[in-house]
């Protein structure tokens, strides 16, 4: 019976091909279309809308309680409710967080100049428009008090419609590791409201979408 050779020049061949074969899986996986709006049905539909007129009727009232209120007290007595475009079910994402392994630590500059530490956790991509954007997703570095993942970012309504210092979102995954992104829960920082008393973390400069996300919070004192 013939003995059978081994060549050990077919070890780097092989192993060239399989990891040209995973290279290749990779490229195709970040190639992949990023996700178009949510659709939903009439009930679903209404049953988001509910939950967001309802989390906006619970802020207008931590907004009145001089206990919670951002606000300074000369605008408490005056406060009418926060301002907010109208339910936008089109700037409503599933997204995957893509390389949430990554562990970078980068510097985001605060209003007044200060630099703070954030982990870089990711990044989020949406279809709007036939378009493809993304934006990368932060968290803290010492998460001792807890952990979170947050988006700041800048859009074209930003110091026109909306806040000047940007806006935020807060993102959790899902059972199935899915983000729900949805711009019609972005909020203010707290500066938009105090700016004596709060010093906000702004958007970094790749996080700018070049379209109007007209969803979401409105600059204080502005009107829809």
């Amino acid at each position: 019976m013939p003995t059978r050779s081994f060549s050990t020049t077919a070890i780097p061949i092989a192993l060239g091909s399989i990891l040209l074969l995973l290279a290749g899986c990779q490229g195709r996986e970040s190639r992949s279309p990023a996700p178009d709006p949510v659709a939903m049905s009439p009930q679903e539909h209404e049953t988001w809308e509910i939950a967001l007129v309802e989390m906006r009727i619970a802020k207008n009232e931590e907004f009145e309680n001089p206990a919670l209120t951002p606000l300074p007290q000369d605008a408490i007595e005056g406060f009418a409710g926060l301002n907010y475009y109208y339910p936008a079910p089109e700037l409503r994402f599933r997204t995957p967080l893509l390389d949430a392994a990554s562990a970078d630590t980068v510097l985001l500059t605060k209003r007044k100049g200060q630099q703070v530490p954030y982990r870089t956790r990711g990044k989020v991509r949406f279809r709007h428009n036939d378009q493809d954007f993304e934006l990368k997703v932060y968290g803290p570095v010492d998460t001792r008090d807890g952990d979170y993942l947050w988006l700041p970012f800048f859009d074209a309504t930003s110091g026109h419609e909306t806040y000047g210092g940007g806006r935020y979102l807060d993102l959790e995954p899902d059972a199935d590791g899915m983000i729900d992104l949805d711009f019609n829960f972005a909020y203010n920082p707290l500066c938009d409201y105090n700016p004596d008393r709060f010093n906000c973390t702004l958007p970094p400069a790749d996080n700018k979408l070049p379209f109007a996300v007209e969803a979401g919070e409105m600059t204080f004192g502005a009107s829809p």
